[in-house]
């Protein structure tokens, strides 16, 4: 998921690794926090498959800083992961769409239509997948837990509406 939001970061703006924490904090406040242990592993990723790059060049201190940039490469893995949008962890699966979707304004329209029909069926198989275990009868769930997962049906409603 980190890689979605770097790329779409270092799409508008070329960053160091400071600014793109500060960045991803302040865009999407709403969804994750960033932190240099999510936020390097997932630049290095990306340099290696050759979606980002970067200049060196000293600071006013004297220290050594990386300013990256997304490639042409970069805006079509962005793209890719964008269009082939999966969550694998159902503990994550509406707020990472929700990235997703928060993400998708780099697309053209005909992206976007297949966008929303690939995240459109991620959401239905997880509400599907909720919807069979509350009705499960080998599952014993107490009242509160049912109550959760109804509360994270209705979130999941809602986010398909708005689509």
């Amino acid at each position: 998921m980190f890689e979605i939001v770097i790329l779409y970061i270092l799409n508008k703006y070329d960053a160091t690794i400071y600014r793109l924490n500060k960045i991803a904090d302040e865009l999407f406040f709403a969804f994750l926090k960033s932190s240099t242990g999510t936020v390097n592993p997932a630049l290095k990723r990306l340099e290696k498959i050759g979606c980002v790059e970067y200049v060196e060049k000293m600071t006013d201190g004297g220290m050594l800083s990386k300013t990256y940039s997304i490639t042409k490469e970069g805006r079509k893995h962005l793209v890719d992961l964008l269009l082939t949008f999966r969550s694998e962890n159902p503990y994550h699966v509406i707020n990472e769409a929700k990235v997703a979707i928060y993400c998708s304004d780099v697309l053209s329209v005909s992206e976007y239509v297949e966008f929303k029909n690939n995240i459109l069926n991620v959401l239905e198989l997880h509400k599907i997948k909720l919807e069979r275990g509350l009705k499960n009868e080998y599952i014993n769930l107490s009242e509160i837990q049912k109550r959760t997962i109804e509360i994270t049906l209705e979130e999941l409603e809602k986010l398909i509406k708005a689509l």
